[in-house]
């Protein structure tokens, strides 16, 4: 679909970039489907022609969280159930969650379907407060010194999360020698629009 979509643009060569709900796929196309012929899947190795594409676990329900003065994006995710916190669902901070936080994600435009009886918006109250309790035990758990805003907080997970996006654009592309300076970045996905630029 993204070849062509980009064929019917003019444009010849693509880094596909699909951001869904649990994770990122990743490819690349230059007039011809770049195919992988020895694959492993789950410690299991195929040998059968199959479209090389890298998936990894970076998506809108990967959850945020802060160990041994790490904070890490992924790779557990929360899914569409519970779904991130501002699902209203007892869900925990997510990639989607920073997005609402950093006015990526406006709940005016979203459809009030959150919550028991699925009539409420996005629980921005909620993600706001959550950041800034995350934020707190940052500081404290670092150097002490005074913790960023939740804005802030949200934004440095965002970072982390487009770090490991753009390692596996890498993988498929220059580490395997492929000049991308020509190449057209064809986002798609839930989330894709929110981290294309990042």
């Amino acid at each position: 679909g993204a070849a062509k979509t980009a064929e019917a643009a003019g444009i010849k060569k693509i880094i596909c970039f699909d951001m869904g709900g649990t994770s990122t796929d990743v490819a690349h196309f230059a007039g011809q489907y770049d195919l992988s012929f020895e694959t492993e899947i789950a410690g299991k190795r195929l040998q059968s022609p199959m479209l090389h594409i890298h998936t990894v676990a970076a998506g809108g329900g990967s959850i945020l969280g802060f160990t041994h003065g790490r904070m890490t994006a992924g790779p557990e995710s929360a899914g569409a159930d519970p779904g991130p916190l501002a699902y209203r669902n007892n869900g925990q901070l997510t990639i989607t969650d920073a997005n609402l936080m950093t006015g990526r994600i406006h709940p005016d435009y979203f459809p009030k379907i959150f919550g028991t009886a699925h009539d409420q918006a996005l629980d921005y109250q909620a993600v706001k407060s959550a950041f800034e309790h995350r934020s707190y035990d940052i500081s404290s758990s670092l150097d002490g010194s005074p913790p960023l805003t939740a804005e802030e907080c949200a934004d440095g997970y965002l970072k982390i999360a487009n770090e490991n996006m753009a390692a596996a654009i890498k993988k498929i592309s220059v580490e395997r020698g492929i000049d991308i300076k020509d190449y057209t970045l064809q986002c798609y996905g839930g989330a894709g629009g929110q981290h294309a630029v990042g």
